[in-house]
């Protein structure tokens, strides 16, 4: 068994590309509308759902973008409660990507922090927010350099 993709249900499909794309830097490899056989699999008749998939420059990581319509109640993400996840991108300077996103209104659970325990010790580390308030870490570990 091998990693497809991990998805992510949006309430704003084209808000969370300028995100993801724009922000982040990941790239969109497809994007379509689901056919009828898509309430069977989410389990709600008459749903509709457009859904996106971008992926990391490496192609290691892909990332669907799903907005199913008529969207339910959401969860604040942004709190880390049970039931929700967390993206994590490392390789990056945590800094200068932090000041980026914020710069273009994007929020954050904290400024970068450095962490003294753990496998990143000596490193950086932040929690991004996107539109939906879902949490993204940055990593940077200690010995990683500019390519």
């Amino acid at each position: 068994m091998r990693h497809h993709h991990t998805a992510l249900h949006v309430t704003d499909m084209e808000r969370s590309e300028q995100f993801y794309v724009d922000g982040l830097g990941l790239t969109r490899l497809d994007a379509w509308t689901s056919g009828p056989y898509i309430g069977d699999l989410y389990g709600r008749p008459n749903v509709k759902v457009r859904a996106m998939l971008l992926a990391t420059s490496d192609g290691s990581f892909r990332l669907e973008l799903a907005h199913a319509e008529p969207l339910l109640p959401a969860v604040n993400p942004s709190e880390a409660q049970p039931g929700t996840a967390h993206l994590a991108f490392t390789d990056i300077d945590v800094r200068q990507v932090y000041a980026r996103m914020t710069a273009r209104g994007y929020s954050a659970v904290s400024e970068p922090v450095a962490p003294t325990s753990g496998p990143i010790a000596g490193g950086w580390l932040v929690y991004l927010l996107d539109p939906d308030g879902n949490r993204v870490e940055l990593i940077q570990p200690p010995d990683w350099r500019p390519a």
